[in-house]
């Protein structure tokens, strides 16, 4: 299930979406908080354009449940990330290779996903966090979450992060 945005300022549907399979360096995560952020209320009250239909939400804590491909994936401290690992990720998926990715600017990606503001493309539809997965596209930087600390202090991170390197 996922909460849809279509565009139409204070609506919100539940549909149901099929769970994707992650392809080889991709993750599929459980989504276990998301917060809203102004940004999120921007778009569904209609002052925000933002591409459509979508799953809104990028403040997001998951827990992996797949990984695509047989490779081992990495978190942002060089350890191999596990089914059941708690993260948190960028708001941004970078290409790594255009103007920017090579300048060490990834958030300027020309060629970024960013979570929560895409509009559904096959297999991709779920890459918000007003979901109950997501799907970590290739180039997301993931970082684990240390048990105990309260998700409604760990969700906005990703946000804030983004915020800081912009």
């Amino acid at each position: 299930m996922a909460a849809v945005f279509s565009g139409e300022p204070g609506s919100v549907q539940l549909q149901s979406i099929q769970t994707p399979v992650p392809q080889p360096g991709e993750l599929l995560v459980r989504v276990i908080g998301c917060t809203l952020c102004g940004s999120d209320l921007h778009s569904i009250e209609g002052r925000r354009s933002v591409p459509v239909p979508t799953v809104l939400g990028h403040e997001i804590v998951g827990r992996i449940e797949q990984i695509g491909g047989a490779d081992p994936l990495y978190d942002a401290a060089g350890q191999v990330l596990v089914p059941g690992d708690q993260i948190v990720w960028a708001i941004v998926a970078s290409c790594g290779e255009c103007f920017y990715c090579r300048r060490r600017l990834p958030q300027k990606c020309r060629n970024a996903v960013k979570y929560g503001h895409e509009s559904f493309r096959r297999g991709y539809e779920l890459l918000g966090g007003l979901a109950e997965h997501c799907l970590l596209t290739r180039g997301t930087a993931v970082v684990r979450v240390p048990a105990g600390l309260p998700l409604s202090a760990v969700c906005p991170a990703s946000c804030a992060t983004a915020t800081i390197a912009a």
